[in-house]
């Protein structure tokens, strides 16, 4: 009986061209989940603040330290900053894509850090509760962009090692498999810079509102 699929020898191959196109547009829908996600927790602070039932927005001693939100966000936006260069300047994208990865890691270190030192827990009232849950997520949520950006620079990496990626890219030599890399490198920056875009927000709401 023949296969009513077609054979693996049969199947035309996707072009080379829709692959970066692909990339461009899924780091834009990613962009759109995360906003959604985010929004919830802009929603029950606002919420919850207006209600303040009992007057229990706040019970205690609620203040977290700023000098650690400003720490963390001088991380977080010179590391979005330097990763998007590294889209952006192929000569620079090992080093400036390397820093903007141990400074995230920095941000995401400092953000538990801070954990260590709050005087106050999730129960005790809506802001604590979204303090902990948006800042939680958020670090948490980072590790994967992180470990995605390290995937990106490791790729570089290896094929600038390899001696081919330097020449095509001084020569202007529209490679696919140069093109794919870029195009990954790019995808991962703007939604990086993106969700460091939610996080500025998140300090202007937690720590400035």
């Amino acid at each position: 009986m023949e296969a009513s699929a077609p054979l693996a020898g049969h199947i035309e191959p996707e072009p080379p061209t829709w692959q970066p196109r692909a990339l461009w547009l899924s780091a834009r829908l990613l962009c759109g989940v995360i906003s959604f996600y985010f929004l919830s927790f802009l929603f029950a602070y606002f919420y919850l603040r207006s209600l303040d039932t009992n007057n229990s927005w706040k019970i205690g001693k609620v203040d977290p330290t700023i000098g650690f939100g400003i720490a963390i966000l001088v991380c977080l936006v010179l590391s979005a900053v330097l990763f998007r260069a590294a889209a952006t300047r192929p000569t620079d994208t090992f080093r400036a894509g390397l820093a903007a990865v141990v400074l995230a890691l920095i941000a995401v270190i400092l953000q538990f850090v801070q954990y260590l030192g709050l005087d106050f827990g999730a129960s005790q009232g809506g802001y604590a509760s979204v303090f902990t849950g948006w800042t939680a997520t958020y670090a948490v949520f980072a590790l994967g962009c992180i470990y995605w950006m390290e995937t990106q620079v490791a790729s570089f990496w290896r094929a600038k090692r390899e001696g081919g990626i330097d020449r095509q890219v001084a020569e202007g030599v529209p490679a696919d498999d140069v093109q794919l890399l870029r195009a990954g490198i790019e995808a991962c920056s703007f939604f990086w810079a993106f969700y460091v875009a939610i996080g500025v927000a998140a300090f202007i709401v937690l720590y400035i509102v």
